[in-house]
């Protein structure tokens, strides 16, 4: 009788060992659940502070771009003058530009090439110079009549990150049917038709919004 009882004992002395061990054990684990959920919030709220530097960082390079603007076809000549490659543009399209109206043009690397034509950034004296020749780019298809099949066209100067969203943006046009697309301050906007309002995207968010709604 005595061997039992001090098994018995025995057996209590351990379960409660166990006990402890087991309550000992749950609460480390709580504990690193709160630890590894503080780390994943940290870890969030950096993410959440690097992509609105980033953000921002964009938004200023495109800000140094406001007085640029993108052309395309403009063809290579000997001893050129880009200057006045420009200009002729801008008679296309009824506009009073001069030699003092443009700060700089050059042509970009050979890797940026379009249609076999190196790609011409333009740097205006001013912003106002700069959107009275971007905002009658609809005159040049149609004053354009001498040259009907050339690629010529022009565009705002976009950041890399601009660019890329653009290319997303065309893409979706083309996906989901939409006839219009078009940029203004960095900003890409599309619209469905004639009839339907227009909407910007500054994230790949609002086209995965947007791209959600369209389908």
């Amino acid at each position: 009788m005595r061997e039992i009882r001090k098994s018995q004992q025995f057996l209590s002395d351990q379960y409660e060992e166990m006990k402890k061990y087991l309550l000992s054990t749950d609460e480390e684990v709580k504990t690193l659940r709160i630890a590894n959920q503080e780390r994943k919030d940290h870890v969030h709220k950096f993410e959440a502070e690097s992509g609105q530097m980033q953000g921002d960082i964009n938004n200023l390079e495109q800000y140094g771009r406001r007085e640029c603007l993108e052309f395309q076809g403009l063809s290579w000549e000997e001893s050129e003058n880009i200057d006045q490659l420009v200009i002729g543009v801008s008679k296309l399209l009824q506009v009073d530009l001069s030699a003092k109206d443009i700060s700089v043009s050059h042509r970009l690397s050979p890797a940026s090439e379009s249609n076999g034509q190196p790609i011409t950034i333009t740097w205006f004296c001013s912003r106002r110079i700069r959107g009275s020749v971007f905002n009658n780019r609809h005159r040049l298809r149609a004053n354009n009549k001498d040259h009907p099949k050339a690629r010529l066209f022009f565009n705002e100067s976009l950041t890399k990150t601009n660019r890329r969203r653009f290319s997303q943006c065309l893409r979706f046009k083309k996906e989901n049917n939409f006839k219009f697309i078009w940029t203004k301050n960095g900003i890409t906007y599309l619209r469905k038709d004639e009839g339907t309002p227009a909407f910007g995207i500054k994230t790949e968010t609002d086209l995965v919004r947007h791209g959600s709604v369209a389908t």
